[in-house]
């Protein structure tokens, strides 16, 4: 009997609710992100705010025997993945629109499919080819506006083939990422908020060294407005926080697969805030269609696999 199998009647829904709200905090992101980014350099936004998110974190972080942790090269692995996860995400954000990067984000659940087949030797789920080929076409229609290639000559720039390619290379990292922490969990027993806190220190630390690199104005952060300030506590509070430790504390109760189901909300939120706060809506019915094939074909494809037995990694 699953986990999510476990709950019944109003834990179920709770569970549930509580898992579309993490959905749509992460779909949140890239906007609230991109809103700051038109003021603040990149990697200072990562640094400053993991920083704080480590600080409310101090009185668990200090408990952990992180030598016993850091001795194993996995632990180190999935910390580089997940600093490039982390580098190529805000990255892309900054290139291309929100809408895109969301998209390509919904992807994830094939790519993790097709990356445990090829590494971690798992199989492949039903129906994996058939909702990644529907789901890309939903994708395309998004992108293109239509079933025509006028975008290209018009809307389209440079920086959204680079955006969506980055954005591509950081949905692989989010694939592995999400399958090495299930391997950290399931064959060392380490405990998801340490893995969190780690995942907070190097992000940090990588952020900051990149910051360094690239020589960034940190003097815009005294130029920042009420309105600025106010994004930026929502994107500490609802992104970095809630939606970290809402997903460590769902992924428990309903497991995986029946928690990807719901990832149809992040584009959901994407979209809405991307237009609210960024002006950057849907400009055609034709891409209100192709984000719906996307979110019900994502969806049903991880309901389908909620009746699947899943293999442990080995």
């Amino acid at each position: 009997m699953t986990k999510s199998q476990e709950l019944t009647g109003k834990s179920l829904l709770i569970a549930i609710t509580l898992a579309i709200v993490c959905h749509l905090s992460w779909g949140a992101y890239p906007a609230i992100t991109k809103k700051l980014l038109m003021l603040l350099p990149p990697f200072s936004l990562i640094t400053v705010g993991y920083a704080l998110v480590l600080l409310l974190m101090f009185p668990k972080v200090v408990k952990y025997p992180w030598s016993k942790s850091l001795s194993n090269r996995s632990a180190w692995l999935l910390m580089i993945v997940g600093a490039g996860r982390m580098i190529t995400n805000i990255l892309s954000i900054k290139a291309t629109h929100v809408a895109y990067v969301q998209l390509v984000n919904l992807l994830t659940p094939f790519l993790v499919a097709l990356v445990g087949r090829a590494f971690f030797r798992e199989p492949i789920p039903p129906y994996t080819f058939s909702a990644l080929t529907i789901s890309t076409i939903g994708s395309i229609l998004v992108i293109l506006q239509g079933p025509s290639l006028a975008i290209f000559q018009n809307d389209w720039q440079i920086s959204d083939t680079i955006g969506v390619i980055i954005t591509f290379i950081s949905a692989i990292f989010l694939a592995f990422f999400m399958l090495m922490t299930r391997y950290e969990q399931a064959t060392r027993q380490i405990d998801s908020m340490v893995v969190f806190a780690q995942q907070c220190v190097v992000l940090m630390v990588t952020a900051l060294i990149a910051s360094i690199c690239l020589r960034e104005d940190w003097h815009k952060w005294l130029k920042m407005s009420q309105e600025m300030w106010i994004f930026f506590a929502c994107f500490l509070v609802i992104n970095l926080i809630a939606g970290n430790l809402l997903q460590i504390h769902i992924l428990g109760k309903l497991g995986a697969a029946l928690f990807t189901s719901l990832m149809g909300a992040r584009l959901v939120a994407a979209l809405t805030l991307s237009a609210i706060i960024l002006s950057e809506p849907l400009k055609s019915w034709w891409q209100v269609f192709g984000a719906l094939i996307v979110i019900i074909t994502v969806m049903v494809y991880m309901l389908i696999q909620t009746r699947t037995p899943v293999k442990n990694i080995s």
